[in-house]
């Protein structure tokens, strides 16, 4: 269409046309555009109708049910392009001009989980309810409150967890190793699989200090009550998550939990449904293979079966303590008797598990659990007995548990098997020192049962009962003598009150009385914490726990021999339980005779092994005669080198012998000297020398103050600042029989060189010629006779020996004060990047004023501060994931019985270096000599960390997962403890397949 000539737009602006012709123009310009409308419409309107569709829903907390605003919801169409909204304050969301189609729905919160809701189209209304990321800010636990769950920020005290998802992706070879970075522990690797963790310091060789927990079921070994990781029931495959609650928790959780609870909780098989199979391979030849299977059978039962196999080649370290040659003693089996005595670093693991859930009505649960580990070969430090060689030591637990409502009850035993039937059996595990077979076939039993109940909303009530019997069954090797009487048996009792009388406070009193048959009176352990909640996100907590713990089973009942023929002494060093309720006596009925007070003595040279008072003039006669093929060859050396001839410089030499085992030397002629044998030049006085009294528990009273926050849903902190009481400080094993020597080596040589000129005299020698042999003699034979240990101050009581010496473990008098101060912090930069940081310290690791055995002061064992930070990145979207951390020790010194530093030990017989009569003991490192060697303090250490992982979703319940993971990445070689090996570089791949 175009305008009339008549009336042209042109002639409207130039020429003014009049009305008519511009309502004409007008009216064709409508006319015009209904026209173009009347065809576009149509194709318009099927467009709009396309782009029409809205899905709508609402984001909410899934335990508070809570608006969640600013959660992103992703709409993606199925094969197409994807659309987008946000959450209002509401948690409301409106995805709009959605076309026609199929969507899967896609919600991330900050902090949450996210959630995906397949097959969903337009006009679709969701319910988005969102879990809190529990590997970030707040997750539930147990273990805080003894089986009722909680978040982390309510909980009472200080607690950590290691989810799932970090234990999936992370290789390991035992549980400590997804522990180390935790606020509050410190673990000493003995190598690739062995090490001990505690809390809070105080860590020994061989420690079962922290209580340590699987699915509430005591995890040490039964009689040693020992945390041996490795021996572990289940797979890495099985475990949910870790808890590790710092600080005392006797009020609920009874005796031996006074240094913290390590609870290992693994999956139920109705929450883990599917079959996941996961290969290992790293350095030092480790393999590790692993499956599991859980399956629901129906709505009410579900089983869960498990297994893996794990192999390596250990760190290597040669211990000078430990012979080149096994002994030939009988208490040796023959065919270990003088054989080389070469350590087996291989390590091979066996374990599997298989469980039971029962689930009869919503609230009611029944769990049966039955677990198996067999170490076919590994390397575990023990405290006073040094290395032992692991062979076939099986560890077997069934376990039964019930749930109904807030009551809970189980019971469990507990079987170790250290492979050998007897004491001459040379299958199974043995003492690396010795040479000697361990023999355990140990049971724990257990019976617990838990019950609750709120009175209204405010109050509410936990109550519980416990009993425990340990039955050791060592055939008279770890227990000797006291296999028939080292049973013991503990029961106790706790009542827990929560009361919160409005939202922002909580009080919660606890009390808990106990009692066992190996330790005199009841222990009492009260709880008191006031609980500040300012906001949903923020707790302040104020508590005093006063915790105590029972010395283990051998600490009553060890009677084993830790070193044979010490440093060459002639003297076999034992390390011996406490007698329950009893102690140690020293026999002090010798007054006549006796050169050290009233005390008596056994002497393998004097009254047939029998008491007789401590004197050294007693055991010369029989010293001699015991020692006269030793000493004749020495004189008659002698003699020849005067210029005798042979023959008669052999007859003299050995008639001198024989005249000298026949004085009778007085108290005067040779003087006593006392000394306990690892400070044999250091004399005691009789008043040095105590009874030893008998074991008591030890308490300890603990003031905590803590925060724990969330700010801003990226941010979580976590601090504690605590102080501690440790009362009745129990030690490892110390020696405690001292030995009997020559008191002045002077005197000696004066004594001898008189009784040699007599018999010379009598045997026709010519007189000028006596002063001069005698002289001689008397020199050269003084040195060795001076050092013999002659006797040993020994007990009255426990059955002792002449030729034996005793360490044996002891109740410290006195109080320490500790403190320390535990952080630890989060920081979601991003839904894919987070930061964390731990650090610990506390106020001291050496207490000069306490003694702590081996003539040292007591030590924590552990160092005054130590950290980590860590750096984590995953994208949920393509499965890749990376990690950096780096981990900080200080360095520290350690007095843990045969592993302490600034101690001279003695080198076993083969050995490099090995002399007879070193010069052992405390303070006698610099220098060191012949014959002795001494352990380093443990070093400072920095470490780096560092791991990827890629997840495969391959389509329905299939999933593959790829990690490797490098700890000690720089191959910083350190040693966390004295006698262990350094520890360096370890890289390890998994790959895990899920369907």
């Amino acid at each position: 269409m175009t305008d009339s000539p008549s009336c042209r737009s042109s002639d409207l602006v130039v020429h003014f046309l009049p009305l008519r012709c511009a309502m004409s123009l007008l009216l064709r310009r409508v006319l015009a555009l209904t026209v173009l409308a009347l065809g576009v419409l149509p194709v318009a309107a099927s467009r709009l109708a396309a782009q029409s569709g809205t899905i709508t829903g609402k984001v909410t907390d899934a335990a508070t049910r809570r608006p969640l605003e600013n959660a992103q919801v992703q709409a993606q169409l199925v094969g197409g392009q994807s659309y987008g909204a946000i959450s209002g304050a509401d948690g409301a969301f409106r995805v709009v001009n959605l076309p026609d189609g199929t969507y899967n729905v896609t919600v991330r919160m900050l902090g949450f989980e996210q959630r995906t809701f397949t097959a969903q189209r337009p006009g679709a209304n969701i319910d988005a309810a969102l879990t809190e990321r529990p590997t970030q800010l707040n997750q539930t636990v147990v273990t805080a409150s003894r089986s009722r769950p909680e978040k982390a920020l309510d909980a009472p005290a200080q607690i950590s967890v290691v989810s799932s998802e970090r234990i999936e992706e992370r290789p390991a070879v035992t549980v400590t190793d997804h522990l180390r970075s935790t606020p509050g522990v410190d673990i000493s690797r003995g190598g690739i699989a062995q090490s001990n963790v505690v809390a809070r310091g105080f860590n020994n060789a061989f420690s079962g200090s922290m209580l340590m927990l699987q699915d509430y079921r005591f995890a040490g070994v039964p009689s040693l009550r020992v945390n041996v990781p490795f021996m572990f029931t289940g797979t890495n495959e099985d475990i949910d998550r870790m808890e590790v609650l710092l600080g005392p928790a006797s009020a609920l959780y009874g005796p031996n939990s006074s240094n913290g609870v390590l609870h290992v909780i693994t999956k139920s098989p109705f929450a883990s449904q599917g079959t996941t199979i996961s290969v290992d391979g790293g350095e030092r030849s480790v393999m590790r293979a692993g499956v599991r299977h859980a399956a629901k059978l129906n709505d009410k039962f579900a089983v869960k079966l498990s297994g893996e196999y794990m192999r390596g080649k250990d760190w290597e370290f040669t211990e000078l303590s430990e012979p080149a040659v096994f002994p030939s003693t009988t208490d040796v089996p023959a065919s270990r008797r003088g054989k080389a005595n070469d350590r087996n670093f291989d390590l091979e693991r066996f374990t599997g598990e298989a469980r039971m859930d029962i689930r009869p009505t919503e609230n009611t649960e029944a769990i049966t659990t039955v677990g198996h580990t067999n170490i076919g070969s590994g390397i575990e430090y023990t405290g006073a007995n040094g290395a032992a060689q692991i062979k076939g030591w099986t560890y077997t637990s069934l376990q039964q548990r019930f749930r109904w409502n807030r009551l809970f009850a189980q019971a469990f035993v507990n079987m170790s098997n250290a492979g050998n039937d007897n004491a001459q059996s040379d299958e199974g595990t043995y003492l690396l020192r010795s040479g000697k077979p361990i023999v355990d076939k140990s049971k724990v039993w257990a019976v617990q049962l838990q019950h609750g109940f709120d009175l209204g909303a405010k109050q509410s009530f936990t109550y519980g009962v416990d009993y425990i019997a340990t039955n050791p069954e060592t055939g008279n090797t770890i227990n000797g003598g006291n296999e028939d009487v080292d049973n013991v048996t503990e029961y106790g009792g706790y009542l827990q009150s929560s009361t919160k009388p409005n939202k922002y406070f909580e009080l919660l009193l606890a009390a808990r009385g106990d009692a066992n048959n190996v330790i005199e009176g009841q222990f009492f352990s009260p709880r008191a914490a006031l609980i500040f909640k300012p906001t949903e996100t923020q707790n302040i907590r104020f508590t005093y726990n006063r915790a105590f713990s029972t010395p283990a089973n051998f600490s009553f009942f060890l009677d084993l021999i830790q070193s044979p023929n010490l440093g060459g002494s002639g003297f076999d060093l034992y390390a011996r339980g406490n007698p329950p309720k009893n102690g140690f006596q020293f026999n002090r009925s010798c007054a006549t005779g006796s050169a050290f007070g009233s005390y008596c003595m056994k002497s393998a040279y004097a009254s047939q092994g029998q008491f007789v008072g401590t004197s050294a003039a007693a055991a010369f006669p029989g010293a001699v005669q015991a020692l006269s093929s030793r000493l004749t060859p020495g004189i008659a050396a002698g003699l020849q080198a005067g210029g005798m001839p042979a023959a008669q410089a052999q007859a003299l030499a050995s008639g001198i012998v024989q005249y000298l085992g026949t004085r009778t030397p007085t108290n005067a002629d040779l003087a006593t000297r006392v000394s306990y044998i690892s400070s044999a030049t250091t004399p005691l006085a009789a008043n040095d020398l105590q009874d030893i009294k008998p074991l008591s528990a030890s308490f300890n009273n603990t003031f905590e103050v803590g925060y724990k926050g969330i700010l801003g849903d990226r941010f979580r902190w976590d601090i504690s600042y605590w102080g501690q009481q440790r009362g009745d400080v129990g030690t490892t094993a110390a020696l405690s029989t001292p030995n009997v020597f020559f008191g002045n080596p002077t005197q000696l040589g004066g004594y001898l060189g008189q009784q040699i000129g007599a018999y010379l005299a009598g045997a026709g020698v010519p007189a000028q010629q006596i002063p001069g042999i005698a002289s001689a003699l008397a020199t050269s034979l003084t040195p060795s006779v001076a050092g013999l240990p002659l006797g040993v101050v020994t007990f009255a009581n426990g059955n002792t020996a002449p030729n034996a010496i005793y360490a044996t473990y002891l109740t410290v008098p006195g109080k320490i004060w500790v403190s320390g101060l535990d952080m630890a912090t989060d920081v979601v930069a991003t839904d894919r990047l987070t930061f964390d940081m731990a650090f610990s310290w506390q106020s001291r690791n050496v207490f000069n004023n306490i003694a702590g055995g081996n003539n040292l002061p007591l030590m924590s064992n552990s160092p005054n501060s130590r950290g980590a930070l860590g750096m984590r990145y995953r994208n949920e979207n393509n499965g890749m994931g990376f990690e950096l951390r780096t981990r900080y020790n200080e360095a520290y010194p350690v007095n843990s019985s045969v592993h302490a530093t600034n101690y001279a030990f003695p080198i076993a017989a083969g050995r490099p270096g090995a002399a007879a009569n070193p010069t052992i003991g405390a303070n006698r490192c610099s220098p060191v000599g012949a014959g002795a060697y001494c352990y380093a303090g443990v070093p400072e250490a920095v470490t780096f960390d560092a791991q990827v992982s890629k997840r495969f979703d391959l389509g329905g319940k299939q999933k593959l997962l790829w990690t490797i993971n490098a700890q000690n990445m720089f191959d910083n070689q350190v040693r966390t403890f004295p006698g262990m090996p350094e520890i360096g570089r370890m890289v390890m791949t998994r790959l895990q397949y899920s369907f």
